[in-house]
């Protein structure tokens, strides 16, 4: 478990050293880039002598406008510098002979760098002059108004130019200190300004505009930006390492002492059972050990049998066949009438006398038949009568 957290720790600072040693090249090691540009703001190589050219000096990599200011510039053996402007203005030598110059670029943090430009002579050159322009500042704010001014290559201040910003805006007129002012657009960083006039050549320069953007567009551009992110995931990683191994120990030791207790009631458990009382005839106690190491005791009792005992229970079969047998042996009102021959006997015996021929005929007689024959007929009904409430 240590080994893995140790590898972790080293893992992570690895990368952090390389997050850091990444940050500090980018930041030190960026290349200068040297632009000429001629009055009309067009790049250029080669100049003819006594003309004005642009000299600025970029970063590409720079987050917003690339310009650079405080630069050092060498030309024909003399120091320049390029100020807040971030534009060095220089005029050609004189030469008798086409000639290249070796211009050369310094700055601090920044590897030096050198161009060639290629002065031309031309003594015949008859061309108009041409506008230059001359702003305040080469970086100005979004949606804020800013100034120019004209000259022409000589120097000389012109008035009654137009000027106007490419693909924004209306024209402007020069005034007679040849300046001009322009509001600057709020969707683009870099803007070219064009001069005209008739009898010059057309003149432009670009500008860099800071745009209005979000706090946290600066945030994530920043250079130490990764040193910033690594610094909190290294932060977070031992926070997060530290509180794992806290919860695995305080995991562990819960599972001994849980452990512990079920060992402590097993052994309870097993000193207060009898082993032999009639209750309990068997006792398995098995121990159950799943894969999140919990363990779980099962105990099982088997319970002796009880006698079986028998209990009568009413049958509606014999409850019904009682009632059948009551009534076959219980007889109606009209029951001595059935069997001809033993009722004749019967009669025969109390009058003392047979008639055959009034066989069809004997209930028809004297008074004393008819009351006998009307007690029986009596005994029978008091007999059915309490034969039926026997059987309420």
């Amino acid at each position: 478990m240590r080994s893995y957290v140790s590898c972790k720790y080293n893992f992570l600072i690895c990368v952090l050293v390389l997050i850091i040693f990444s940050n500090i090249t980018v930041v030190q090691g960026n290349q200068l880039d040297i632009l000429f540009t001629n009055f009309y703001g067009d790049e250029i190589d080669e100049i003819y002598e006594n003309e004005f050219f642009k000299i600025s000096v970029l970063d590409l990599e720079q987050v917003g406008s690339p310009y650079l200011i405080d630069v050092n510039i060498e030309f024909n053996d003399i120091l320049f510098s390029i100020g807040e402007s971030a534009e060095l203005l220089l005029q050609a030598p004189e030469v008798n002979s086409d000639l290249s110059f070796i211009i050369s670029a310094f700055k601090e943090g920044y590897n030096s760098t050198n161009k060639t430009i290629t002065i031309l002579n031309n003594e015949s050159n008859d061309e108009p002059l041409g506008l230059l322009i001359i702003p305040d500042d080469f970086t100005i704010e979004a949606g804020e108004r800013f100034s120019v001014k004209v000259i022409d290559e000589n120097g000389e201040i012109v008035s009654g130019v137009e000027v106007a910003i490419q693909s924004f805006g209306d024209k402007e007129i020069t005034n007679s200190n040849g300046r001009v002012w322009l509001i600057a657009p709020e969707d683009k960083e870099i803007i070219t300004i064009i001069a005209q006039k008739e009898g010059y050549n057309k003149g432009n320069v670009k500008i860099g505009v800071n745009l209005k953007r979000p706090w946290w567009q600066d945030f994530f551009g920043n250079p130490y930006f990764p040193l910033f992110l690594g610094a909190i995931i290294l932060i977070f990683a031992i926070i997060f390492v530290n509180i794992k191994q806290k919860k695995s120990i305080f995991d562990r030791a819960g599972e001994i002492t849980k452990e512990k207790k079920l060992e402590e009631d097993e052994r309870k458990l097993k000193d207060e059972l009898p082993r032999s009382n009639g209750i309990f005839s068997t006792m398995d106690t098995i121990r159950v050990k799943p894969n999140h190491d919990t363990k779980v005791e099962e105990i099982r009792i088997t319970r002796p049998k009880k006698e079986k005992e028998v209990i009568p229970v009413s049958s509606e079969k014999n409850e019904t066949e009682r009632l059948i047998n009551k009534k076959k042996m219980q007889k109606n009102d009209y029951d001595w009438f059935e069997g001809t021959d033993d009722i004749r006997y019967e009669i025969d015996k109390i009058t003392g006398e047979i008639d055959e021929e009034g066989i069809d005929k004997w209930y028809e007689g004297i008074d004393d038949i008819r009351e006998k024959i009307d007690e029986k007929m009596k005994k029978r009904k008091e007999k059915n009568k309490e034969d039926n409430n026997d059987y309420k």
